[in-house]
């Protein structure tokens, strides 16, 4: 069941609609930029830009389950006067070689690269173009490019991919 209430503030024209859903008393706790798990089979877009550091996807996994993360579209570029624009497997080591070797978030891999982590402090693992993974972690799956949050300035684009948390009946 899920209640919607309508809020407006006196004196200036913001409304804003809360959707609340209920969850069972013996629930995990879940983060507040997390979303409902119900239709938890059902993938969600996610708009990854190359400027923006970590983005919440919304989507809430528990320890042990499978997700998977699949690249749709899109490009961006760790320096948009410099280097061309790459999908979400970065760019290839030799290009990798002649950008500033200072900004990475995960240097065993190329700029560029779709990071991911599984709520704020969690192993960075990498996505790239995407594939199905297993939450080692209870939390909230966020993603990022490859690139250090005192670098992102001079970054461009982004990419949208899917998220989708798999049912246990799914083969791997």
């Amino acid at each position: 069941m899920r209640v919607r209430l309508g809020l407006a503030v006196l004196g200036t024209a913001t409304a804003t609609t809360l959707t609340l859903v209920p969850t069972a008393a013996n629930a995990a706790p879940q983060a507040a930029d997390a979303t409902s798990r119900t239709g938890a089979a059902s993938s969600r877009p996610v708009l990854v830009g190359a400027r923006s550091g970590w983005v919440s996807t919304g989507v809430y996994v528990e320890r042990g389950e499978r997700f998977s993360i699949r690249y749709r579209s899109g490009r961006w570029t760790v320096d948009s006067r410099s280097f061309p624009w790459v999908g979400p497997w970065g760019y290839s080591w030799r290009t990798d070689e002649k950008i500033f070797q200072g900004c990475k978030v995960r240097d065993d891999r190329t700029y560029g690269t779709l990071l991911g982590t599984i709520g704020r402090h969690g192993n960075i693992f990498v996505v790239g173009k995407g594939k199905r993974f297993f939450a080692t972690r209870s939390g909230v799956i966020r993603l990022r490019i490859n690139d250090a949050d005192n670098c992102l300035g001079d970054n461009a684009g982004a990419v949208r991919v899917s998220v989708r948390v798999l049912e246990e009946e799914e083969p791997a």
